[in-house]
């Protein structure tokens, strides 16, 4: 379960930037004859998004105290832009997100306010159902209306897939296609 970012702080800056990086985690093992072999390590997409917030000199240390008491600890859910508002069709989407570095703090002196700049990584680990269905041509083995299992049991089917391949014997080859 995340705890809500508090709506009382400023949301993280569009103005300053986002920027993520989905991490597939590919493995490649060169091969010395044949192609390259290369596997994922996750299917979902682990995403780390760079984060900056401008927040003004009165709220700096309420901001910092709560932060330093959820953000690296606990999954907080701020609305952001990215995998989630795309799915929803919006700007922005409430995420889970875990801070995962310190924080890079910078005061930033405008027209006689102060303002603090605070840049910080977070991770973001999508659910599978974050990711949206796939249309396209799907391959099942055996008829649509009833699909094979996805294990084999050795011997004859009593209804062979169009595609399944009888040898029979060296006398009365049976192929059906």
């Amino acid at each position: 379960m995340a705890t809500a970012y508090p709506a009382s702080f400023p949301c993280a800056s569009r103005i300053e930037g986002h920027s993520a990086t989905a991490f597939a985690g590919l493995v490649r093992t060169p091969m010395e004859a044949g192609n390259t072999r290369q596997r994922r390590m996750h299917r979902a997409l682990p995403h780390q998004i760079a984060l900056v917030f401008m927040i003004d000199q009165t709220l700096y240390g309420a901001w910092l105290s709560w932060v330093n008491a959820h953000a690296w600890d606990e999954w907080v859910t701020m609305n952001l832009p990215g995998l989630r508002a795309g799915v929803a069709g919006t700007n922005t989407a409430p995420t889970p997100v875990k801070f995962m570095t310190d924080l890079q703090v910078e005061l930033v002196p405008v027209a006689r306010l102060w303002v603090w700049r605070i840049s910080v990584a977070a991770e973001y680990l999508p659910l599978a159902s974050d990711f949206l269905v796939m249309d396209g041509v799907w391959i099942i083995g055996s008829t649509p209306a009833a699909p094979a299992p996805d294990w084999i049991i050795g011997g004859t089917p009593t209804a062979p897939a169009p595609i399944f391949t009888n040898p029979g014997t060296l006398q009365a080859p049976t192929v059906f296609l």
